[in-house]
């Protein structure tokens, strides 16, 4: 069959809708401020050329999110990562995938070392599965404990964002 420019072009608009009702969800700030709250990590990875190089086995410290928003795109979030003394501080981005997953990226913009890192949970307050890099060079692997009240005070770079202030007052009262 012969196919004509007319009919090229409705094939071609078909397959466009269909691709954008897979990718297009429903983003609300509710969902975005599920993300708001702290978090408890764990990782493992390999670092070299880093404070301490070689292979360094579940260690731990806090991610924090102060706050987010909905876009149409998807949940655009800051916040930061605590580890001992040390803060860094971190944006992402959340979108849900067709299996109705959250699937999220982490950079971080302020501190040293910088890291990247690749987020996967059931839902906003789960916890998440990640894999990241330090730029450094090092790798790592790791999980969350899902948002949590009990970690609340961890996380000083969200003391004063009144989303942040609102997830944790929510905690006890």
């Amino acid at each position: 069959m012969m196919m004509t420019p007319q009919s090229i072009l409705v094939m071609f608009a078909m397959m466009f809708k269909t691709c954008m009702a897979v990718q297009s969800f429903n983003y609300t700030q509710d969902v975005a401020d599920e993300f708001v709250g702290a978090q408890h990590w764990y990782e493992s990875g390999y670092f070299r050329g880093l404070f301490s190089p070689g292979f360094k086995q579940h260690y731990s410290g806090y991610h924090c999110t102060c706050s987010c928003n909905a876009t149409d795109e998807g949940i655009i979030c800051v916040g930061g990562r605590v580890e001992g003394a040390d803060q860094t501080f971190s944006m992402s981005v959340w979108g849900q995938t067709p299996e109705s997953r959250w699937a999220g990226d982490v950079l971080s913009y302020d501190g040293a070392p910088g890291y990247e890192a690749s987020f996967s949970q059931e839902c906003p307050t789960c916890g998440a599965n990640y894999t990241g890099k330090y730029h450094g060079p090092a790798i790592f692997r790791g999980y969350t404990s899902g948002i949590n009240c009990h970690y609340r005070h961890h996380c000083p770079m969200c003391a004063a964002d009144p989303k942040y202030i609102a997830w944790s007052y929510a905690c006890t009262h």
